[in-house]
């Protein structure tokens, strides 16, 4: 199905500030999810989560207008209300809703999702029959000063081949080069020389709010050039200390909150490739929602999972799911049941783990030689 962005109601206000918007989830599982976009025009979204493809699709046909979207899919300020004005996209498969003015933070705002209401709309029935509502607040930020929400893999210990860390920013960084004030330290206080690959720009994400630090490949990798005469970046049984400073300054021109500042301990190497079979899987169902719950052998690169692991039932239809990680090693999977009971767990063969080791290959290889099949591996599994 094809990605669209349209608005049926042209809402945002450019220029306005960016605000944090809580949601107060019901449980682990609620239907909607909230995100606030810093200094962008859609400076915050309302979504639904786990709609089913084919609804979604036929959602985008009909080309519904704001009145229309709004007798299923709505914000008030009370619950008998009329709707908030705003405007409406469908954005990777999902429903979401971005308020067209700055929202009072001392007011409540009801969200509701009526698949009955949706029904009536297209004219043909859905087997879902629920309507979904949670309560949600708008709280404008105290300042635009970026700060570091997080850094993974989120370890203490760490095996000495680490080939990434992602840091992740509250809002846009700006265009200095992010290497001026990043160090790793040796537990003597010695900066080491050069364990990132230099890209000046950075390697970012859209927005400047994830940056990613590749630990140099030619280091890591035993036996090629750089490894030979440099050696590796970090050793088994030694401490060191990620830093950074605080005087980067984010896209509104004002430096970090406060530095950061992280004691690693590097064990031993992990040279094996990921092996799948290992894995523990649990699946449960909690009131139409799937919960699948993955033990690892390996601590897993976490952005790369979210896009490689998806559920499939027996016909071959993909079920929109989300990919949570409790721990580095636990992950759970959550999608809307479509009432199967034996499902598959599909893993794109890509998958690395935080040592770049895959399903098919350890990084780290001999000779170098990779047979990379194309496709996916399949787990089955039942829900309880």
């Amino acid at each position: 199905m094809k990605k669209i962005n349209s608005e049926v109601l042209k809402g945002g206000t450019v220029g306005l500030l960016c605000f944090l918007l809580t949601i107060h989830f019901v449980s682990a599982q609620s239907f909607f999810s909230a995100q606030t976009l810093p200094k962008m025009p859609n400076y915050g979204t309302i979504t639904t989560r786990l709609v089913p493809e084919d609804i979604v699709a036929s959602i985008e046909d009909h080309n519904f207008t704001f009145e229309q979207w709004s007798a299923f899919f709505n914000v008030k300020t009370n619950p008998n209300g009329p709707a908030v004005i705003g405007s409406y996209k469908i954005v990777d498969n999902h429903l979401a809703f971005s308020p067209k003015f700055l929202p009072d933070p001392n007011i409540r705002y009801f969200v509701n999702f009526s698949y009955p209401a949706l029904a009536q709309l297209l004219s043909h029935s859905i087997s879902e029959q629920t309507t979904y509502t949670d309560v949600v607040s708008f709280e404008p930020p105290e300042t635009t000063q970026p700060k570091i929400t997080a850094v993974i893999p989120n370890l203490e210990i760490v095996p000495a081949n680490l080939l990434r860390f992602y840091v992740f920013f509250s809002a846009p960084m700006g265009l200095e080069n992010p290497y001026e004030f990043i160090t790793i330290e040796d537990s003597d206080g010695n900066v080491l020389v050069d364990p990132f690959v230099i890209i000046p720009e950075g390697l970012w994400n859209i927005d400047r709010t994830r940056l990613t630090l590749l630990l140099h490949p030619g280091r890591v990798k035993q036996g090629v050039g750089p490894n030979m005469t440099e050696g590796d970046i970090l050793l088994a049984g030694n401490d060191y200390t990620l830093k950074i400073d605080a005087r980067w300054k984010g896209a509104s021109g004002e430096s970090l909150k406060e530095s950061f500042s992280r004691e690693i301990n590097a064990t031993n190497p992990l040279r094996k490739a990921i092996n799948v079979n290992l894995w523990a899987l649990r699946a449960i169902n909690q009131n139409n929602i799937g919960v699948l719950t993955i033990v690892t052998d390996h601590p897993l690169d976490q952005p790369l999972a979210k896009r490689m692991l998806y559920i499939m039932n027996k016909e071959g239809k993909i079920l929109p799911s989300q990919v949570e990680f409790t721990s580095a090693e636990e992950i759970k999977v959550l999608w809307r049941s479509d009432g199967s009971n034996e499902l598959e767990l599909h893993i794109d063969h890509r998958l690395e783990d935080v040592c770049g080791n895959t399903p098919v290959y350890a990084f780290d290889l001999e000779d170098g030689s990779r047979n990379e099949p194309s496709g996916e591996i399949m787990l089955t599994f039942k829900v309880e």
